[in-house]
């Protein structure tokens, strides 16, 4: 639909519905979005980033650019779900679930454990435009592959700041929230626009139907290697655990701990780089209330339900345990859940790991004081 996304388009949000949906059509050639249980989410955000955002104009082609992908990515999968009717008998057993506070060490240990052959984890291309994953040698030429590769450079070209604090590659396993998007479910909305309407919406919503999809996505993806056990790693997963046991009953679980006094300010100061560009009054005192009781409330959702896990299936690592020493810890996750931990699997996460040293991009600093918090309220929150 022309004029859709251009910068200067000050059309109200809800308003682009129809022609965000047409430019998906158009973009990728097919129809069929599916079920209409993403809708009730979709309108919900635009109308919270019209009324509660303030958006910049860069903020405005952000935003109708996540809509843009999201209905993209629907459109593919039901695609691929018509093409291949018997994926849904495929069976998932016992994946591997990292979940816990942002900047825990998380990503680090997910890339790790993706040098395991035995593993297969969701690739970021491949979360945004699902199929059957190919054999990676075809990969640069596929238009869906060079199309997120080319966003992920511009996005670190435009931001370069953003690389130390979160590394993203085409190729690389990536979050599930980008399959969480076709649902309009997650929490990366309101840790990238000021959206408290939908933060509520999302924290009382029924996201049985996401995570239906979700698995019906997962099995798509991994059609071609049904023996892969599949690792999965996304904040997202935080606050709707009950659902994902659902979709996952036998799952077992990797929560990922560190002081709360470093994390809070980190993670606040990763989503600070996005939200100042988008929202044109950004504050970041309200923005650290804001970060703090997500993630308290995230925490609480871990404890409450992965306490319940027996011992074989739920494993807490902590931060400075996984700096100290990453192949101790792979060892002890191997051990607790009784998985092989293969010598090809070893030498490739030792080599992954030596050429991927904490700050190689650079050093992320930050303080509680930025945002208008302290030491003490932090940790008090959290104890």
């Amino acid at each position: 639909m022309p004029g859709v996304m251009d910068i200067a388009d000050e059309t109200p949000l809800p308003e682009c519905e129809a022609a965000l949906h047409e430019a998906a059509k158009q973009a990728t050639g097919y129809s069929d979005l599916g079920p209409n249980e993403y809708r009730e989410g979709l309108r919900v955000l635009l109308q919270a980033c019209e009324e509660e955002s303030n958006l910049t104009p860069l903020g405005r082609l952000v935003i109708k650019g996540q809509v843009l992908a999201g209905l993209q990515g629907r459109l593919h999968s039901e695609a691929g779900f018509e093409r291949h009717p018997d994926i849904l008998t495929a069976p998932i057993e016992r994946p591997l679930l990292i979940i816990g506070m942002p900047r825990t060490a998380s990503t680090a240990l997910q890339r790790m454990l993706a040098r395991d052959p035995a593993l297969q984890g969701l690739e970021m291309w491949l979360a945004e435009s699902p199929m059957p994953r190919p054999p990676r040698e075809e990969w640069p030429g596929i238009p869906a592959f060079a199309e997120c590769d080319a966003r992920t450079r511009a996005i670190y070209e435009a931001t370069p700041e953003m690389r130390a604090i979160h590394d993203m590659d085409a190729g690389e396993v990536d979050e599930c929230w980008h399959l969480f998007r076709q649902s309009f479910g997650s929490v990366t909305f309101e840790c990238s626009f000021r959206v408290p309407s939908y933060s509520r919406w999302w924290a009382a919503a029924d996201m049985g139907p996401a995570y239906r999809r979700y698995r019906r996505n997962l099995q798509l993806i991994g059609q071609r290697e049904p023996g892969r056990r599949w690792l999965l790693k996304d904040a997202t997963h935080m606050f709707h655990l009950e659902r994902f046991f659902e979709a996952f009953p036998d799952a077992c679980v990797v929560t990922t701990m560190r002081d709360p006094v470093k994390m809070i300010p980190s993670v606040t100061s990763l989503t600070a780089v996005g939200m100042r560009a988008v929202v044109t009054d950004f504050d970041p005192f309200v923005l650290g209330r804001a970060q703090l009781e997500l993630w308290t409330r995230g925490l609480a959702q871990i404890e409450r339900v992965c306490g319940g896990l027996p011992p074989e299936r739920f494993y807490r690592m902590a931060f400075d345990d996984f700096q100290s020493d990453p192949l101790a810890e792979v060892r002890r996750i191997y051990e607790r859940f009784g998985f092989e931990l293969s010598l090809e699997a070893e030498t490739a996460m030792r080599g992954w790991r030596a050429a991927n040293q904490r700050g190689r991009h650079g050093m992320h600093d930050y303080s509680p004081e930025e945002f208008g918090l302290t030491a003490e309220e932090i940790r008090a929150a959290f104890a």
